[in-house]
């Protein structure tokens, strides 16, 4: 029984993995394009949001019609290095792949400090690929979100982040069957912090206490957490 528990919750992760995989893969086929584009046109200097828009629309709807994952948005989100005038995310979502309106980013209070969020802070910091959340995007979804972002660099200098929305709502449809198998089984992050759960006591964004057999994703932040008897 337990053997055949170990392989369900093996399948189980191994699932999660690949199918992150498969997010991850469109943005980094995307990423030497991209490095191409903005590095001819920064030669010429820094550039306005909408001059980054029209830089990266084709390729971000490219992205978005031909990936087989359910992604909500995509698009990239440039450092106040090279975008020195509007919005910095050129970014498209949606069933009908639209723009990110610019007014979400003004001046004052209303202004938000992309930096600091994590699918942009860490990915500049470690200069490695990173998937956030869940956390409601009240920036573009306000739906539960998980986010991969890749670190976007030219000559070795932080230009950005290429990023891909993926509603939560989705990896449950994917997941739950097979979390429902293992009596109580949830998704967490590394926080502890409940992606997609079966367990009757916690949901989505609850923090996972008490005893549990823990099964650790080999390529990202994230465990699944099996209740002990």
């Amino acid at each position: 029984m337990k053997t055949q528990q170990n392989e369900q919750r093996e399948a189980l992760i191994a699932q999660f993995d690949e199918f992150v995989d498969g997010v991850f893969a469109p943005l980094e086929s995307w990423l030497p394009r991209l490095k191409t584009q903005l590095g001819e046109r920064l030669a010429d200097g820094t550039m306005t949001g909408a001059q980054l828009s029209a830089l990266t629309e084709k390729d971000a709807h490219a992205l978005l019609e031909q990936t087989d994952r359910p992604l909500y948005g995509a698009g990239f989100c440039a450092s106040d290095a090279i975008v020195t005038e509007g919005n910095p995310l050129a970014w498209w979502q949606g069933p009908d792949r639209q723009l990110l309106a610019s007014s979400t980013f003004g001046p004052g209070q209303a202004a938000i400090d992309l930096e600091r969020l994590e699918w942009f802070r860490l990915p500049a910091e470690t200069r490695e690929r990173h998937i956030a959340g869940p956390f409601v995007d009240y920036l573009c979804s306000n739906e539960i979100t998980l986010t991969a972002a890749i670190p976007v660099e030219i000559d070795d200098a932080f230009v950005g982040v290429l990023c891909a929305d993926v509603l939560v709502a989705s990896l449950e449809a994917l997941l739950l069957p097979m979390l429902a198998e293992l009596d109580g089984a949830a998704l967490v992050n590394s926080s502890g912090r409940v992606v997609v759960s079966a367990h009757p006591n916690y949901e989505t964004g609850d923090r996972f206490l008490g005893e549990a057999t823990v099964t650790r994703s080999a390529r990202y932040p994230f465990a699944l957490m099996t209740p002990q008897e």
